[in-house]
């Protein structure tokens, strides 16, 4: 079965309390997901933020064997249990990842690095340190230069309003420890990705768009709503660099010349 095929089975089968809505809004990104990890079934692959545990699940479906870190582990723990798969407590702007060196065939950091308030840089480190010679990077962030980012940046701009609404704002401001992480505190764009990777010691990065977002709610009943989306698709489809997400791989140097390579 490929990526596609799998993640709509499991879209089809999943539950009402398993959060069917926010699966729709994220199947794009699991389907490119999979298709990047491109290492063999039974593969030891790490993935860095489970929560709220749908793609941990398709990653067991696909035949990898799994473990993973979050920053609240407790939430799903009848589904980890459920799974066999062992999900440890990290917060990635404090903490080391809790492995050994050399330990994974590819690890999984898609939708995380947005929400750190400082460099990402050594949360790549610690990825790049905990997966073997060799070892395949997956990574996915919001794209900053997407076009759904930047119209809604333009109406604030042409309305004379500040760049965040009022109660955004103060939600924001008024964050405390480790709610800090529930929201984005960095969009990222492609060139800076490939930096990040490039300067953490990954070598042969890739760096592509997809378009996540555009198609999630195209059948919405509202006809306007309907047809701005699909107005926004056709753009993103047409012109790849304003699509909504960006997608990057890179590879833990297998050895001393590889790694000079890069230099």
């Amino acid at each position: 079965m490929d990526a596609r095929e799998l993640v709509e089975e499991y879209g089809r089968l999943l539950s009402a309390e398993r959060k069917p809505e926010y699966f729709a809004l994220h199947r794009t990104r699991y389907i490119a997901l999979l298709q990047a990890l491109t290492v063999p079934p039974g593969s030891r692959v790490l993935e860095i933020g489970c929560n709220p545990g749908q793609f941990t699940e398709l990653l067991v479906r696909a035949g990898f064997r799994v473990d993973g870190v979050d920053l609240h582990p407790e939430h799903r723990a009848e589904l980890w249990h459920a799974l066999g798969v062992e999900v440890r407590r990290c917060n990635l702007e404090f903490d080391p990842l809790p492995y050994a060196s050399d330990t994974f065939d590819a690890a999984v950091f898609s939708e995380v690095m947005e929400h750190l308030p400082g460099s990402p840089l050594p949360a790549l480190q610690e990825i790049q340190r905990v997966l073997m010679p060799g070892g395949l990077l997956v990574l996915s962030t919001p794209n900053a230069r997407s076009l759904r980012t930047r119209l809604a940046l333009a109406v604030r701009l042409l309305a004379w309003r500040s760049l965040e609404g009022k109660d955004e704002f103060r939600h924001r401001m008024l964050l405390r420890g480790e709610d800090r992480y529930t929201v984005h505190h960095r969009l990222y764009a492609a060139e800076e990705v490939r930096w990040l990777l490039e300067t953490a010691g990954f070598v042969r990065v890739a760096v592509r768009y997809v378009a996540a977002r555009e198609g999630a709610g195209l059948a919405h009943p509202r006809i306007p709503q309907s047809l701005l989306k699909a107005g926004l698709w056709a753009v993103a489809r047409a012109v790849p660099p304003v699509r909504s997400m960006i997608l990057a791989s890179g590879r833990k140097p297998a050895g001393a010349q590889e790694g000079g390579a890069s230099r």
